[in-house]
């Protein structure tokens, strides 16, 4: 098992196949797909199809339930705000009146949309970082040439997230060790204890960036002065091969992106008036 950013993908995936350059080039076109697609059905196929991705790079599916509660309570916020904190629009279409408060087609419409349009960037994101170790983030910015200090903070930024969840459950684990129980606890007392856990976090982060800045200096490595005007040689580009499978990919992905720019906006696709859900759900409520 190879660790990554989010978990372990086996040795033996097909994943590692691709170039890391394409697995970084795809989150961020991909992720450009649900900003000019409104139809709900077709950001759900993009998340359709991201699972698949994740199922076939022999990504273990049981972490997709930490994300579960995440999209219930972010799509709960998102309707809340879109509805009972909506106001009040008289030219809207009013579907039902409760406790002193309109609810209107128009807003949980747009509320729908949004939520929808939200969960493909996250699934796209969660796909890149469950496939995806340091190494791979770092050949991949390498690989278009951006500056040795911008590829640095941006892996240690990612990894530094990954060491943090890692802190998180070890705390849990010790706490749990001693005795601890949260079950049947209040929820005001589980988030009070949430925000206890910020305190030994906070000083673990510190302590590792200590860390990593004497390992760095240890080996030479300067973002100042004369050192950091040096060329350093990019070892690790050796290990990895753009070949012909990555170059078709990234032709692909952004093909894909080109056809979806003209049919969106040269011939209406992927609108509202064109959703078959919207229309459906607009015909039953």
């Amino acid at each position: 098992m190879n660790k990554t950013l989010l978990g372990y993908v086996p040795e033996q995936s097909p994943i590692y196949v691709v170039h890391p350059f394409v697995k970084l080039f795809f989150m961020l076109v991909v992720s450009l797909f649900p900003i000019v697609i409104y139809a709900p059905e077709w950001n759900a196929l993009i998340m359709l199809v991201i699972i698949l991705l994740m199922w076939y790079s022999r990504v273990d599916m049981k972490t997709l339930k930490i994300y579960v509660p995440v999209a219930i309570s972010m799509g709960t916020i998102i309707l809340i705000s879109y509805t009972v904190l909506g106001g009040n629009h008289p030219e809207f279409r009013l579907l039902v009146r409760f406790a002193g408060i309109n609810f209107y087609w128009e807003r949980i419409r747009d509320g729908l949309v949004v939520y929808f349009r939200i969960l493909p960037m996250i699934f796209t994101m969660v796909f890149f970082l469950s496939t995806s170790r340091e190494r791979d983030v770092i050949v991949a910015m390498r690989f278009v040439k951006i500056p040795f200090v911008v590829t640095y903070v941006f892996a240690m930024a990612l990894r530094s997230a990954g060491l943090v969840l890692e802190d998180f459950f070890i705390i849990r684990q010790a706490e749990q060790a001693r005795g601890f129980d949260t079950t049947g606890k209040s929820l005001w007392y589980k988030i009070r204890k949430y925000i206890m856990y910020m305190i030994p976090l906070f000083a673990l982060s510190l302590r590792r960036a200590e860390e990593f800045t004497n390992a760095l200096v240890a080996r030479g490595y300067a973002f100042t002065g004369e050192a950091a005007r040096v060329k350093r040689p990019d070892y690790v580009l050796t290990h990895y091969t753009f070949k012909t499978l990555d170059m078709s990919l990234t032709a692909a992905i952004s093909a894909i992106f080109l056809i979806i720019l003209i049919l969106r906006y040269g011939y209406g696709y992927f609108t509202l008036d064109t959703s078959v859900f919207i229309s459906w759900l607009s015909r039953v409520l």
